[in-house]
C-alpha cells in the first residue's frame, strides 16, 4: 500500500566459526590459515614451521574463556586437561589468571621471549629533594634500656636541641612535648646517636657502649636491624626526618627536609610519606605485602619501598624475571605490539605465595633496564586480581633504591 514503509527482513549475523586447535606433541597449535588469521590479528602464537604455535598460558585462556575448540586425535581437550599436560610449567594459574583479566579488559600482554627487548622509554622517575645532616657535638650520656629497646637523656638546653631542631627522640609526650622533661629515643635514633660520637649506657650493667657492640644488643631483639638502620641513616643523612611508622603498618613514616616538631599556627605537620623495609634475605607473603600498601594508601600516604644493601652479585641474571610485557591504552585506542611501545613489566603471584627482597629487587632492576614500570598482579582465592605499580625514587647521593607503590586498576 502506498504510504507504507515495505518491513524490513532483518537477516540473522554470520559468525566467524571460532579458531581451531589441535595438541601436538605436547604443544597446543593451529593449522588452518583460517585460524592462524584470526589468533594473529588478536596478537596471539607465533609462527612456526607454518603453523601458530601458542603459549601454555593462550592455550589455557582460548580453550577455558574463549571455548575454542582443541583436539588430539580426534579427542576433545578440555582446561583441565591442558593443566595436566602442561603440569611442569612453574606457577601456571598464577600467571593464567593475570593474563585472562588483562585479555578480558581488552588489553594485550606479551611474553618477554616473543619480543625484542630493549629500553622502550616509559618508566618513569621522581625526584626528591635532598638536604643534609649533622649533628652538634654534645657530651651527652644516654642511658639504653635493652628490653624496651628506648634510651633515654634528660633534657636541658643543651640536649633539646636534639629534638626542636632535628627532631630527634621525643620530648615528653606525643603531640604533649611539656608534659615531663625527658628525651626518649627509639633504637634507630639510638643508634644514630652511638654512631655520631654520643655515649650510650647500657642500664643493665651500666657499661658503655659503642656503635657495633650496641647494634648487636639490638639484634637480639630485632634480627632485621642492619636493613633498618641503613635505610633510616640513609634518608637522615639527605635531610629528612624519619620516625616510626607504627600506626600506619610501616616501619618509619617521612617528613621531607625542614619539618619541625614545632607546631605552626597550632596545626600539627603530618607525614605524607612511609616506609617499609624489606631485606633482599627476607621471604614476604603477597597478602602482607598487598595489606601493608592498601594501608598505607587508606591514609593517603604516598607508600615508599626500601630494599637496601643489594650489591651487583645479589641481583639475579638467569631465569624468568618478568611474566609479561603489558601494553596498555592510548588516548585513543589501545597500544598495541609493533605499533605501540608497551608500558608495564608485569609479574604475577597468587595471595599465598611468598616474594623474596632479592627477587623483587631483581625484577625492578629488569624493569628499570626495559625502560617499564614493573607492576605486580597478586590473584587472591576468588580468581579477581589486584594490580600495585612501582616509579623509581631519584635520591641523590643515597646509596640504595628506592620506589613508590601505588595501586593500579588496569
Amino acid at each position: 500500500m502506498k504510504g507504507k514503509k515495505e518491513k524490513q527482513i532483518q537477516q540473522p549475523a554470520i559468525r566467524k566459526p571460532k579458531p581451531s586447535l589441535f595438541l601436538e606433541n605436547g604443544v597446543v597449535v593451529a593449522n588452518d590459515s583460517n585460524s592462524i588469521s584470526a589468533l594473529e590479528q588478536g596478537f596471539y602464537g607465533e609462527r612456526e614451521n607454518g603453523k601458530l604455535k601458542l603459549s601454555p598460558i593462550e592455550a589455557l585462556y582460548l580453550v577455558n574463556i574463549r571455548k575454542c575448540p582443541c583436539a588430539q586425535q580426534g579427542k576433545n581437550i578440555v582446561f583441565s586437561d591442558l593443566i595436566n599436560i602442561f603440569s611442569g610449567e612453574s606457577r601456571i594459574f598464577a600467571r593464567y589468571n593475570l593474563y585472562r583479566d588483562w585479555r578480558d579488559r581488552g588489553l594485550i600482554p606479551q611474553f618477554p621471549e616473543r619480543m625484542e627487548l630493549k629500553n622502550f622509554g616509559r618508566s618513569p622517575v621522581v625526584k626528591y629533594p635532598s638536604g643534609k645532616f649533622a649533628l652538634p657535638p654534645l657530651d651527652t650520656e644516654l642511658l639504653y634500656l635493652p628490653e624496651d629497646m628506648v634510651s633515654i637523656a634528660r633534657c636541658d638546653e643543651r640536649t633539646k636541641q636534639l629534638f626542636e631542631r632535628f627532631w630527634l627522640g621525643q620530648l615528653g609526650v606525643y603531640k604533649q612535648q611539656h608534659r615531663d622533661n625527658i628525651l626518649k629515643f627509639d633504637f634507630m635514633e639510638t643508634l644514630l646517636l652511638a654512631k655520631n660520637g654520643f655515649a650510650v649506657k647500657n642500664n643493665k650493667n651500666e657499661k658503655i657502649m659503642g656503635f657495633e657492640e650496641l647494634m648487636d644488643l639490638i639484634k637480639e631483639y630485632q634480627k632485621n636491624v642492619n636493613a633498618l638502620f641503613d635505610v633510616y641513616e640513609d634518608w637522615r643523612a639527605r635531610g629528612y626526618i624519619i620516625k616510626t611508622g607504627f600506626k600506619f603498618g610501616t616501619h618509619f613514616r617521612l617528613y621531607f627536609p625542614g619539618a619541625s616538631p614545632n607546631r605552626e599556627k597550632s596545626k600539627w605537620i603530618h607525614s605524607k610519606h612511609v616506609i617499609h623495609v624489606f631485606p633482599k634475605n627476607v621471604s614476604m607473603i603477597m597478602s602482607e605485602w598487598a595489606r601493608v600498601v592498601r594501608v598505607a594508601h587508606s591514609v593517603r600516604k604516598t607508600f615508599i619501598m626500601a630494599i637496601p644493601g643489594m650489591k651487583e652479585s645479589d641481583y639475579i641474571k638467569e631465569g624468568k624475571l618478568i611474566d609479561f610485557i603489558g601494553y596498555h591504552r592510548k588516548k585513543i585506542g589501545l597500544e598495541k605490539p609493533g605499533e605501540s611501545n608497551p608500558k608495564f613489566a608485569i609479574i604475577s603471584f597468587t595471595e599465598d605465595e611468598k616474594l623474596g627482597g632479592k627477587e623483587l629487587a631483581s625484577a625492578l632492576s629488569k624493569a628499570d633496564e626495559l625502560g617499564l614500570r614493573l607492576m605486580i598482579g597478586i590473584s587472591d582465592r576468588e580468581t579477581s586480581v589486584t594490580y600495585y605499580v612501582a616509579k623509581r625514587i631519584d635520591l641523590p647521593g643515597s646509596r640504595n633504591k628506592y620506589y613508590e607503590i601505588e595501586w593500579n586498576q588496569p
